[in-house]
């Protein structure tokens, strides 16, 4: 037996439909039908307009409701310190793990901000200037954020130390130490009184040793670590 679908069914004029109904309600003994067939065809495509919109409201009733839990989810996040820079400051790296997009991320220590870098999908660096708690704030779109705080002392913010010195008859002998980022020797600088540079006789880093030309007047001497910070010394000579 052959199937005939029914969107190919064809449909029924409204004169057969009126006959049809008058001798149905004639044989079952009911009384004559008195609603238009047009009225009865119209709240039919009415019901089933209605029960498509019912349809479409429930589907987006059904979404929200799952997407209801994202409105509330926070970003968890993992920081590590594993790296130096170039100057010898810490570099902690923030990892973030969410499939929501992140709208921000702050770092301060001591109320003052702290540049964060993206360094790649979901992953940021942080390079503190100084020492003190840092605290580290990932927002996400959804307006949602946690905060994660690690202590930073790792960060160099001592000048290097004159640990002692000797002379001879044609040269000076200064010894310097730094225990942290080490010294820059080759940005030592000195200067007589009328600003002129002068140069170093020599330098050697194993012993913290820098070598100066016996001088004739007062100098300034500028001895700066890898990270910048320098001491400042006033050489007279007596």
């Amino acid at each position: 037996m052959k199937l005939i679908k029914k969107s190919m069914q064809p449909a029924l004029d409204h004169e057969v439909v009126c006959q049809m109904l008058e001798t149905i309600f004639e044989e079952c003994g009911r009384e004559p039908n008195t609603v238009p067939v047009e009225v009865l065809a119209s709240y039919r495509n009415y019901r089933r307009e209605r029960y498509a919109f019912q349809k479409v409201v429930l589907v987006i009733i059904l979404l929200l409701f799952f997407m209801l839990p994202m409105l509330f989810m926070t970003p968890v996040c993992s920081i590590s310190d594993s790296d130096v820079s170039e100057k010898g400051q810490p570099i902690y790296h923030v990892s973030v793990n969410t499939f929501l997009p992140i709208s921000r991320v702050t770092a301060t220590i001591e109320g003052r901000n702290v540049p964060v870098y993206e360094t790649g999908n979901c992953a940021f660096s942080i390079e503190p200037t100084l020492n003190g708690k840092m605290t580290v704030t990932v927002t996400l779109a959804n307006k949602q954020y946690t905060v994660e705080e690690v202590m930073v002392n790792a960060v160099d913010r001592d000048p290097p130390q004159l640990t002692s010195n000797r002379k001879d008859k044609n040269f000076i002998y200064l010894y310097f130490s730094d225990a942290d980022s080490g010294i820059d020797y080759e940005n030592i600088s000195i200067k007589n009184l009328d600003g002129e540079e002068l140069d170093i006789a020599s330098y050697n880093e194993e012993t913290g040793c820098v070598k100066l030309a016996y001088p004739k007047e007062s100098l300034n001497i500028f001895v700066p670590d890898v990270c910048g910070n320098q001491l400042q010394l006033v050489l007279t000579m007596k």
